[in-house]
């Protein structure tokens, strides 16, 4: 609903602000100007933010349908309690570069969980089992590692998209920083 008041707001400034400044001094060329500024940051929040919404719920159900492939106790649900816990939502990125920079770092990090998996799956099958537990057990891991990959670029992509946002408009980052500590609190 956010991004739709954004949207309307940015329409209401396309028009509006010209008139106001052709009413104040008379150059309405300048109105213009304002106008067009506020419609484009406007539309490009509103982009921004409905983007990354429908980049949150693929990610959801990413992990949800991980969840149920995944055998035994659910690696994503025992990370996101203790990750996730506000974390996420107070420590957004500052710009596009430090968006890009996080991206990287959970794409980095969800490679290395995904193989981490694999072998220590493989390794404690064969102990177990010999060969054929091993390779039992890594056939198991095949559906949650084919999914994994989802989760992981929805959530770069969600820290870069935050971080272009933030890019735009830091003030909003400032605002939702000190609401989550807030309620934190």
């Amino acid at each position: 609903m956010h991004s739709l008041v954004q949207l309307v707001q940015g329409l209401k400034d396309l028009v509006w602000l010209p008139i106001e400044q052709y009413c104040k001094d008379g150059r309405i060329v300048r109105g213009f100007q304002k106008g067009a500024a506020s419609f484009g940051t406007s539309t490009a929040m509103a982009a921004l933010e409905l983007t990354n919404r429908v980049v949150q719920t693929i990610q959801a159900a990413a992990e949800t349908a991980y969840d149920m492939v995944s055998p035994g106790p659910s690696p994503i649900e025992l990370k996101r309690a203790k990750r996730f816990s506000h974390h996420r939502l107070v420590h957004q990125p500052v710009d596009l570069r430090e968006g890009v920079a996080k991206a990287y770092a959970v794409v980095k990090e969800g490679i290395t969980d995904t193989a981490q998996t694999i072998y220590e799956t493989a390794a404690r099958e064969h102990e177990n089992r010999g060969v054929t537990g091993a390779v039992g057990g890594v056939l198991r891991q095949i559906p949650p590692a084919v999914v994994k990959p989802l989760i992981v670029a929805t959530e770069a992509t969600s820290n870069v998209l935050g971080g272009m946002r933030n890019q735009i408009r830091p003030d909003v980052r400032e605002e939702e920083s000190q609401k989550w500590r807030l309620e934190e609190g």
